[in-house]
């Protein structure tokens, strides 16, 4: 351990209005026959306000002079910098206040946040429990709408929204695997999760006997008003594909239930017109229902009956099926719920960075400043 009470040589720089910098300190860090270490954190900000936008630490090793006196200020051999919520961080590290492995929170003293918080710590109340607390209010919704007033609260509330996606997909996941599991099984637990397919779709319509003679499993309403009927077809379908001579194609179950859309369709380009009227004239909704598409939802790949059928093969048959429709798709449920898994770990990084972007104080992106101070000696 070096002495404790060696010198410590600290310089301050003035500020300057018209750069909006406030000023900045340095202090010596090491000066050795090799090399000299500093570090230096300057304040930027509004002159007139006073109000800090910005906070630089900067740390910077000059080597020493090849000449045998001093050290070549000019040109430091290394040099690396963290700002705003990255100094908190680095302080926190530090003082050693992280005791155990895991994710943390910046939450800054004095804030709205902290003071709950102090007020949770000293009551000995659960935050869980004060969650529960809230959502049993009748004013519930404007305490979401407060919540989701900030950076922070409007990423802590996608963030339980995704957590309970997740949990949908989950079960959905475990349904699909398990032999036995019908289409009526899946079209429940689907429920209104039209989110599942996708994020070009506003809601499910609120019938599905849009056409004489047909009922549809899914309705689904895409973002211009149009129609997507999906047909459900149970997980379990031993013969989604199967091999003909040296190929794999989709067995006899995909061509019906394809069929089966498609007869949909017919109906709703015949019908649709006069029904198109009817409901808006009658029931106040409309629906566009001029060349509506559709998506077969069928099999899963975990119960092909096929010793030498691979998820490659299962998918390439139905992608080769499908290059050959115009307004129906075939999917299988292991597609469907990989890529709304996809989806939300993208939504979950939209919300983390949204929340780094709270922690470091910063509501938009910062100015690049010039650091260029360098020891007074």
């Amino acid at each position: 351990m070096e002495n404790e009470e060696e010198n410590l040589n600290v310089w301050h720089v003035p500020g300057d209005e018209s750069s909006g910098k406030f000023g900045s300190v340095g202090i010596e860090l090491k000066k050795g026959p090799r090399a000299y270490k500093a570090a230096y954190l300057a304040r930027y900000g509004d002159s007139v306000t006073g109000e800090v936008k910005k906070q630089e630490l900067r740390f910077r090793t000059y080597s020493s002079s090849p000449w045998g006196q001093g050290y070549d200020f000019d040109d430091a051999s290394s040099s690396w910098y963290c700002e705003n919520g990255e100094i908190l961080r680095l302080t926190a590290f530090l003082n050693e206040h992280f005791t155990e492995p895991g994710s943390y929170r910046v939450i800054k003293d004095g804030s709205v946040t902290g003071s709950i918080l102090s007020i949770l710590e000293a009551t000995g109340i659960d935050a869980a429990e004060l969650g529960r607390a809230l959502a049993e209010r009748g004013d519930v919704s404007a305490v979401i709408s407060g919540l989701a007033s900030t950076p922070a609260g409007l990423a802590a509330t996608e963030a339980a929204v995704i957590a309970q996606r997740r949990q949908v997909v989950a079960h959905l996941k475990r349904l699909a695997e398990t032999p036995g599991t019908n289409e009526t099984q899946m079209q429940s637990s689907i429920g209104g999760n039209y989110w599942l397919f996708g994020g070009k779709y506003t809601g499910m319509a609120n019938r599905r006997d849009m056409t004489y003679l047909d009922q549809h499993d899914i309705p689904l309403i895409c973002s211009d008003g149009s129609l997507h009927i999906v047909e459900l077809k149970g997980p379990n379908i031993p013969r989604l594909v199967k091999r003909h001579r040296n190929h794999w194609i989709v067995g006899n179950d995909v061509h019906e239930a394809v069929g089966q859309a498609q007869n949909y369709l017919r109906a709703l380009d015949e019908q649709g017109l006069n029904l198109q009227a009817t409901y808006e004239n009658e029931l106040g909704v409309r629906y566009d229902m001029r060349r509506a598409k559709a998506t077969v939802l069928i099999g899963h790949p975990d119960h092909v009956n096929a010793p030498l059928a691979t998820r490659r093969s299962i998918d390439q048959a139905i992608r080769t099926y499908n290059s050959h429709l115009t307004r129906v798709e075939v999917l299988t449920y292991a597609d469907l719920l990989e890529s709304a898994e996809r989806a939300l770990t993208f939504e979950e990084g939209i919300a983390e960075d949204r929340l780094s972007v709270e922690d470091s104080g910063l509501a938009e992106e910062s100015d690049v400043f010039d650091f260029d101070e360098s020891p007074p000696f």
